[in-house]
């Protein structure tokens, strides 16, 4: 194996061990973002506030494996079986959080959308319910499209991340 190979070889679970712990930041500051955001207000026809919240469950895999194999040098798994395992997880991982980034940027704006509406019918009929109470709630939902843009982030490193397990396995099948 000639010096370069040995230098990118030995390099790259470092940048693969980089890649998901940002990623999982990103994905913890994502869930933080969630569980922390809420709007409590209180209703014209009601004596009680109510409070409305965002909630989301977060998957991480593999941190473990990636955090031994950087410093020991070995996996906690048999290589063979692993890579394959890294590979195929990867890809549904990448599809649960494609879906949540998806699904975080659609429903607050399908939210705040049929919320909007609603408040145009409301000040129609002399109303000024949500009116009064827009700014709280556009800052809720703006929370809801930075939890959904950190997501976004934790999926684009992850898929990077990716990448480099997929050339593991091709570097793998080539020897």
């Amino acid at each position: 194996m000639s010096e370069p190979e040995a230098f990118n070889k030995a390099r790259l679970p470092i940048v693969a061990f980089i890649l998901r712990l940002v990623t999982m930041i990103l994905l913890l500051t994502s869930l933080t973002v969630l569980i922390t955001d809420s709007a409590t207000f209180k209703p014209v026809l009601s004596s009680k506030e109510v409070t409305i919240r965002m909630k989301y469950i977060l998957l991480l895999q593999k941190m473990a494996d990636t955090c031994y194999h950087v410093s020991a040098g070995k996996h906690l798994v048999g290589y063979g079986g692993l890579i394959y395992f890294n590979l195929f997880s990867d890809k549904v991982v990448l599809s649960l959080l494609a879906s949540g980034v998806g699904a975080g940027f659609g429903a607050t704006y399908d939210l705040k959308k049929n919320l909007d509406n609603l408040d145009d019918i409301l000040q129609k009929l002399g109303y000024k319910t949500i009116a009064d109470i827009q700014s709280e709630l556009d800052d809720f939902f703006n929370l809801g499209y930075v939890s959904a843009t950190l997501l976004l982030l934790g999926f684009l490193y992850f898929g990077v991340s990716s990448f480099i397990s997929s050339l593991a396995l091709s570097r793998r099948t080539q020897n």
